[in-house]
């Protein structure tokens, strides 16, 4: 997508910090605006708190007739900070302070939320994004169909310290992978039964520019529960492109459904969607600040 040179000091910006979501405290509030102001960026409303707090923040957000909304929490606060610019025509910047950082890391590389705050500071432009949607959620990395996205509860168990939990979460995941099977539609010629179905956008998708008005689509038949693990984010996907096992397409919609509710990750957020649901392409979702 095209890029646009933006004048921060002209924008009224909102700030949302998730406390909750293990990259970033209550200090991180300060340590961003010092940030800001030293690029001249003073009109600030900020909203500061933990995980049930959010709700409020984005409702009162919303009402501020904001130009900017910067973000810094995990998967599920910046994917709800996006849908959110997504209806009321803001800019967005996602800052990486969680666990997978899937959109952060998508644009703004493996750095920490300070240096990609700093670096997009430095010489900012705007970029409208393609994305997806399944009913009223919308994704704009990738959607994970199928058992794998079980995992991602996994490891935040691991991560949390709780063995016990990952092990019966684990145990599951295992269980779903050979009772549950994913039936897709993308095409009259692409269409069956896979273990897995992932939905990548242009943004991280490696055989696609970040222009191309379409969805790559992944159905992926796994032939031992080891590659299971590595699927929940849209990285490992791009490493398993020439394995046998994976065919790839690019589509504007994707249809699927089980005999089960679904296990579906959407930008590494665990939705609920229940037994069907379509997935479709859009090609303007939202519009993120990012470096020249």
């Amino acid at each position: 997508m095209k890029s646009t040179a933006i004048r921060l000091s002209e924008l009224k910006f909102g700030i949302i910090i998730n406390t909750s979501s293990g990259g970033c405290d209550s200090d991180s509030q300060a340590e961003l605006r010092n940030i800001l102001e030293g690029a001249g960026v003073t009109k600030c409303k900020t909203w500061c708190g933990q995980a049930n707090q959010m709700k409020r923040a984005f409702a009162e957000a919303a009402a501020q007739q904001l130009d900017a909304l910067i973000v810094l929490g995990g998967d599920g606060t910046i994917r709800t900070a996006a849908e959110a610019c997504s209806r009321c025509n803001m800019h967005l910047l996602p800052l990486p302070g969680g666990t997978m950082n899937m959109l952060p890391r998508a644009l703004y590389g493996e750095v920490s939320w300070e240096d990609a705050l700093k670096n997009t500071l430095a010489h900012p432009v705007t970029k409208v994004l393609s994305g997806g949607r399944v009913e009223n959620n919308q994704f704009f990395v990738a959607a994970v169909v199928g058992a794998p996205a079980l995992w991602a509860e996994t490891r935040e168990s691991i991560r949390e310290g709780d063995i016990v939990d990952a092990i019966e979460k684990g145990a599951v995941a295992f269980q779903e992978m050979f009772d549950t099977k994913i039936q897709y539609f993308i095409s009259s010629e692409s269409k069956g039964e896979a273990e897995v179905v992932a939905v990548i956008c242009p943004l991280v998708s490696e055989q696609m520019s970040d222009s191309e008005q379409a969805l790559e689509a992944a159905v992926i038949n796994l032939e031992n529960a080891a590659e299971l693990i590595g699927l929940v984010t849209a990285a490992a996907v791009g490493s398993w492109r020439d394995s046998q096992n994976i065919a790839l397409s690019r589509t504007k919609r994707v249809a699927v459904q089980s005999n089960k509710d679904i296990p579906i990750f959407l930008d590494g957020e665990r939705v609920k969607i229940g037994k069907k649901a379509e997935i479709s392409f859009m090609p303007k979702a939202v519009s993120v600040i990012v470096p020249a």
